[in-house]
């Protein structure tokens, strides 16, 4: 944080204070059928630290930050005290009413005055059942807190308001109900479908794109075959030397590890056969492409290693080797740059040791590609789950700055969202959303999660169900073929 401070966090005497009994068997159910009896983040506190928190809440002093996540008017004196709130309403009773009845829940906090300064909306991939939920909304709670202190002036989701009280008898039954059979669904489902499939359309365009008819309408979409345990995904068109060229993810199902490959483009479809272009110990994905002093660097995730690394070519489209690691010990993943009113720009998400992997926004900017780059002050600028994740290049729409993005509101890559950049400084950042976007009979399948042109050629990627028998391929590209094949 950028400043020292006596801080107090007003909690609950004990874990299952007012809890009622029903909840905490669904929680006691949980840890057994969903953490095989492990400790977990969301697990309850020991009597012993419970004994030795509680007694803190009732000291006189006055502290400069108080965080109240009670909200039942009891918390410490503070200087400044901050009311943590779910959709809206304070306490735990809001946070688990609101995760059994109408998923993750917004984050808020306010001020003495009632005045909302800071809102997220955390991310649910990696939530498992209610006690998972919970794991992830709290580790959000914590990036908010430390954010919102080290820069107050943030710009806000619209307050989110459902009141909700304890889950009745019935909808715990749904809960465990629904859990249960969810689990067993998805077994069955990853017993016959790969976990995860991805594939990549391609058009050329010389009339509207995506950004100017804000829809997938237009010039017909084509698949890029795949092979059948691979899936490609994060497609980057890159136009060099009169030529397009076609990099994209390229993962192997069997090793779950991800390289980057790349095929050349003709008006027909790819001009040869697919092949590798770079490959590292570690996953790579998203290979963002740039253009600097006549120079074409990659910036593919590496968010394995830890690093944004710019990698330069010898033997374009091949030869990529690392070049520059413009930033260190990050966990950041689809990195986008962009130059924008004379700084350089790098937009991704990031994790800060917890919570999901798509709902975090970091900015940082620089004079130079090569940086040294420096971080937003608000990092991260928003958490979010819908607005948060590059899903592309920026594109300047009617003269501002404008970015997709992905929207994971209900899973990884749902659709996508089309967004204007409203304002963007090194202490400040605000945006707005324009369209949203998702896959339809135009381009069917489930998902919806890149978006990049580079001259002509303009691509998309989205997920299908893929059986595991390669037998049944031919069904799923018939099912899963844009309507205008026919």
């Amino acid at each position: 944080m950028s400043k020292k401070f006596q801080a107090e966090a007003h909690t609950c005497r004990s874990a299952a204070a007012g809890q009622p009994s029903r909840i905490a068997r669904v929680l006691d159910f949980e840890n057994r059928y969903l953490f095989k009896g492990k400790q977990h983040a969301a697990s309850p506190l020991p009597p012993e630290k419970l004994e030795a928190v509680a007694p803190a809440a009732a000291r006189s002093a006055e502290f400069d930050l108080v965080i109240d996540l009670v909200g039942d008017g009891n918390a410490p004196r503070g200087k400044t005290t901050l009311t943590l709130l779910f959709n809206g309403f304070p306490s735990e009773k809001a946070l688990i009413g609101s995760i059994m009845r109408q998923g993750m829940p917004q984050i808020a906090l306010s001020d003495q005055t009632g005045a909302i300064v800071a809102t997220a909306n955390p991310s649910p991939e990696l939530a498992k059942g209610l006690s998972g939920a919970m794991e992830q909304t709290y580790a959000r709670v914590m990036t908010l807190v430390l954010a919102y202190v080290d820069h107050p002036d943030r710009w806000l989701h619209p307050l989110r308001k459902v009141k909700a009280d304890w889950p009745g008898f019935q909808d715990v039954a749904r809960w465990i109900f629904k859990m249960v059979v969810t689990r067993f669904v998805k077994q069955i489902y990853y017993r016959l479908f790969l976990p995860s499939h991805w594939r990549v359309g391609w058009r050329w365009v010389t009339g509207q794109d995506v950004w100017s008819s804000l829809s997938l309408d237009g010039e017909p979409w084509s698949v890029l075959d795949d092979r059948n345990n691979h899936f490609y995904a994060d497609p980057v068109p890159w136009k060099k030397g009169g030529n397009h060229y076609l990099f994209f993810e390229d993962l192997d199902h069997k090793t779950q590890k991800g390289i980057i490959s790349v095929v050349k483009m003709e008006k027909n479809g790819p001009a040869g056969p697919i092949k590798p272009c770079l490959e590292e110990p570690f996953h790579l994905s998203y290979p963002f492409l740039i253009e600097y002093e006549g120079e074409t660097y990659m910036v593919p995730e590496t968010s394995a290693d830890r690093k944004i690394t710019l990698y330069k070519s010898s033997n374009f489209p091949f030869g990529w080797k690392p070049f520059k690691t413009i930033l260190s010990n990050i966990d950041a993943a689809d990195a986008t740059i962009t130059r924008h009113e004379g700084r350089w720009w790098l937009f991704c998400v990031t994790r800060d040791g917890g919570g999901g992997y798509s709902d975090c926004l970091s900015i940082f900017h620089a004079d130079d590609l090569f940086g040294p780059w420096l971080p937003h002050a608000q990092n991260p600028v928003l958490i979010d789950r819908a607005t948060a994740r590059p899903a592309g290049n920026f594109v300047i729409r009617n003269g501002r700055l404008c970015r997709p993005v992905q929207d994971c509101s209900h899973s990884y890559g749902w659709r996508m969202q089309l967004v204007e950049v409203t304002e963007l400084t090194p202490e400040k950042y605000e945006q707005q959303s324009i369209t949203e976007l998702t896959a339809n009979d135009l381009w069917p399948g489930r998902k919806l999660h890149t978006l990049n042109r580079a001259g002509n050629l303009e691509v998309i990627d989205g997920a299908v169900l893929r059986p595991r028998s390669h037998y049944f391929k031919p069904i799923t590209n018939w099912l899963y073929r844009p309507a205008s094949d026919d």
